[in-house]
């Protein structure tokens, strides 16, 4: 059987992770923001970053690197516009389908697609990812962390008395108003260790920027059900989108390729990777949905998991066309997920015939 476009469309429920940021304002890291189109804000992992995992997935998988050009092979983010091989078909008679021609022989570029600027050429990707949605409400917090650096200091830290062996000395700090000092500095030596700083002593709350011992940052935690939307199309796998021809002809080639982008599928879901995961990798609670397939040209239906009855509504679609074109499966667990996928690795893709 050949495969025309599967869909995963799911409740992912995630807890603890950091997987997507908006990014850094001094000390704190800020959640992604998503509205709806109700106006409930919630949290989501951006399309961008689930691909990335997806082709990280696909790169780690690929035992033979060799099938990639010179630029994944390093998974490179520029792809084919980095590749020299496909620069070179600047000046040729077709330069944008000789570009695409040479760029699709790299599997990762195939399967991801790439924008090309010189010569101009672009290809889309066969595997779409839409935004991973917090379905409300998620549970969102900032932990606050510290982390020691004193030996990082740009100012040397001359001597150190520990806590209650201060030898009579105290803290010099001191805060001045118009060159009188209104306030010093209580700490007693029970209560911090003590430094010395260019010849004077300081406790740890008002030791010099400089060599403050302690940096606090703070960084988001999330856990919740998310709405993931994928679809993968196999028939454009090797397919030139200049010249409508099927460059990688090869129905072996084609198959391989097909094979490592649905075990992409199941390796991302067994163990998601993303932003912060070496201190915030994700518990992964549970995953459910539906698979959709299409086995002959019709696109597969794209029904958001934001909606409760999402199942029945695919399915009652897919009930509407043609005996046979479409196939519903229900997952209810990872294992079961990854089993299903498992199911769909001994078809193959389809081809458009020109």
């Amino acid at each position: 059987m050949e495969i025309y476009e599967i869909a995963i469309l799911g409740r992912a429920t995630w807890d603890l992770h950091s997987l997507n940021n908006e990014g850094t304002v001094g000390n704190v890291t800020e959640p992604r923001t998503l509205a709806l189109a109700d106006g409930r804000k919630t949290d989501g992992i951006s399309g961008e970053m689930l691909k990335h995992i997806h082709a990280a997935s696909m790169w780690a998988l690929e035992s033979d690197k060799g099938k990639f050009c010179e630029v994944c092979k390093l998974f490179r983010p520029e792809r084919a516009d980095g590749n020299p091989r496909v620069r070179e078909k600047v000046g040729t008679k077709n330069p944008a389908e000789e570009a695409v021609k040479e760029a699709i022989r790299c599997e990762l570029c195939d399967i991801h697609g790439f924008l090309v600027q010189r010569p101009p050429a672009t290809r889309g990707s066969t595997v779409e990812f839409g935004w991973a949605v917090g379905i409300p409400d998620i549970q969102r917090s900032i932990h606050v962390h510290s982390r020691v650096a004193l030996h990082e200091a740009r100012l040397a830290v001359e001597e150190r008395r520990e806590m209650g062996k201060w030898e009579g000395d105290k803290c010099s700090w001191e805060r001045r108003e118009e060159g009188r000092v209104v306030e010093i500095c209580s700490a007693e030596p029970n209560e911090s260790i003590l430094y010395k700083v260019k010849g004077k002593w300081y406790c740890e709350e008002h030791v010099p920027g400089a060599v403050t011992p302690q940096m606090l940052y703070h960084r988001p935690t999330r856990s919740g059900v998310y709405g993931v939307v994928t679809v993968f199309q196999p028939w454009r796998i090797g397919l030139n989108n200049v010249n409508f021809n099927y460059d990688i002809d090869d129905d072996i080639e084609r198959k391989h390729r097909y094979e490592l982008a649905l075990k992409a599928y199941q390796a991302m879901f067994m163990r998601l990777e993303g932003s912060m995961t070496s201190t915030r990798l994700p518990h992964t609670e549970g995953f459910e949905g539906l698979i959709v397939v299409a086995k002959s040209n019709f696109p597969v239906p794209v029904i958001s998991p934001l909606k409760g009855d999402y199942k029945e509504q695919v399915e009652e679609l897919t009930g509407n066309i043609d005996s046979g074109v479409i196939e519903v499966k229900r997952f209810a667990s990872l294992p079961q997920f990854i089993q299903e996928i498992k199911s769909l690795l001994s078809e193959s893709p389809y081809k458009v015939k020109f």
